[in-house]
């Protein structure tokens, strides 16, 4: 839909940073949001939404309907020839596909985020276990073995002669 907005100048801008032109201020409102700290970039969050009228549909349709051909696509968009009555429900396509307009996913970072998230949490479930088995088990037998060397150390015997 934004695709369309844009192509028919009722959008200006691209993706994620869109803005209204004179056109599109006749049908829709834009209302920027805010939450968290301010003085935190981390906590603080804007952005901005776009709200239409029940009209815009019916204007966006004429004009559509009003060209004789349709205008050049933006560079940032794939070309699209779909009809509004030709056009799938929405969810229908994979938006990561070529000429979707979702973000392309590279799957082998998906794997490595997945496989640190698991050993992350192993870690954390082992964790106990391990302090444990460190203080009773490795740390007694460490010792035992370090005296054990020490008295057999060749070293310590010419000293003692």
């Amino acid at each position: 839909m934004n695709e369309l907005l844009h192509r028919y100048g009722y959008l200006t801008g691209e993706p994620g940073a869109y803005s209204l032109t004179d056109k599109g201020e006749k049908y829709g409102t834009q209302e920027d949001h805010h939450r968290g700290n301010v003085r935190s970039l981390h906590y603080y969050r804007q952005w901005t939404t776009t709200t239409w009228s029940d009209e815009t549909l019916a204007a966006l349709l004429n004009d559509m309907a009003d060209a004789p051909t349709p205008p050049e696509p933006a560079e940032s968009f794939p070309d699209d020839d779909v009809t509004v009555a030709e056009a799938e429900p929405a969810g229908a396509t994979d938006r990561c596909a070529p000429g979707g307009t979702g973000t392309p996913v590279d799957l082998r970072m998906v794997a490595i985020a997945a496989a640190l998230l698991a050993g992350a949490k192993a870690a954390q479930i082992a964790a106990p276990h391990a302090k444990r088995w460190l203080s009773e088990t490795a740390v007694p037998a460490t010792s035992r073995v370090w005296k054990r060397l020490k008295r057999q150390d060749p070293s310590d015997k010419d000293a003692e002669t």
